[in-house]
């Protein structure tokens, strides 16, 4: 006999009782840390704001911090794959307007995650969960970075770019430039913050200048 539908998750007809919940409690859990700091919110806070008992968390993950990993990856594989789908294809339009795009997919990417891992800070065993975590999905960080190493070969097959430079000395570079400007935009007063629509281009731009294949 499958269980009865909790009332919270009434809407969701599409799901069986038991995932339907669980993934209420995994919204929940993600609305709550977009408006409050990780450590603030207990098992009390997400079971009201999940209109359930106190209990019921426990049925579905083994504590509370095992309910804020499952939102914190969901929201990480989010970013991830949104990142993956702005990415242009090797061969296809000018390759300086396609490291554009994949310097400014990076800048988001990056800027979007670094507000979730400072949030974390006080919350040291948490923190190490997800950073271990999100390096063992298929959208880890390593991939992310991978995906310009791969784009930058390709387009070295293609005589497009030079086929003596290192495609992942040039990943990390781009990576390094994208966090940079990340890390400055959250720490710097907003006067003193540099512009990613003048750095970026002007980035690329440097980039090139030894990406370009020789005469």
């Amino acid at each position: 006999m499958s269980p009865r539908r909790a009332k919270a998750v009434t809407g969701r007809v599409d799901q069986d009782p038991a995932t339907a919940l669980r993934e209420h409690l995994i919204d929940t859990a993600e609305r709550l840390l977009s408006e409050r700091p990780v450590a603030t919110i207990t098992t009390r806070d997400i079971a009201r704001a999940a209109a359930v008992s106190d209990g019921v968390l426990y049925n579905y993950f083994a504590d509370k911090q095992d309910l804020l990993l499952a939102a914190l990856l969901r929201r990480y594989r989010a970013l991830a794959e949104r990142f993956e789908v702005a990415l242009p294809e090797p061969g296809a339009g000018p390759v300086e307007e396609n490291l554009r795009v994949f310097a400014q997919a990076m800048l988001d990417l990056h800027g979007r995650l670094m507000p979730t891992i400072a949030g974390l800070v006080s919350e040291p065993v948490l923190m190490h969960r997800f950073v271990e975590a999100i390096h063992g999905v298929p959208f880890g960080p390593q991939h992310n970075q991978r995906r310009l190493t791969d784009y930058v070969a390709r387009e070295q097959a293609l005589g497009r770019l030079a086929d003596d430079v290192d495609p992942s000395a040039t990943s990390v570079l781009m990576t390094g430039a994208a966090l940079v400007l990340v890390v400055a935009h959250h720490l710097l007063p907003a006067g003193a913050r540099p512009s990613p629509a003048i750095q970026i281009p002007a980035i690329v731009d440097t980039l090139m200048r030894g990406l370009a294949p020789r005469p």
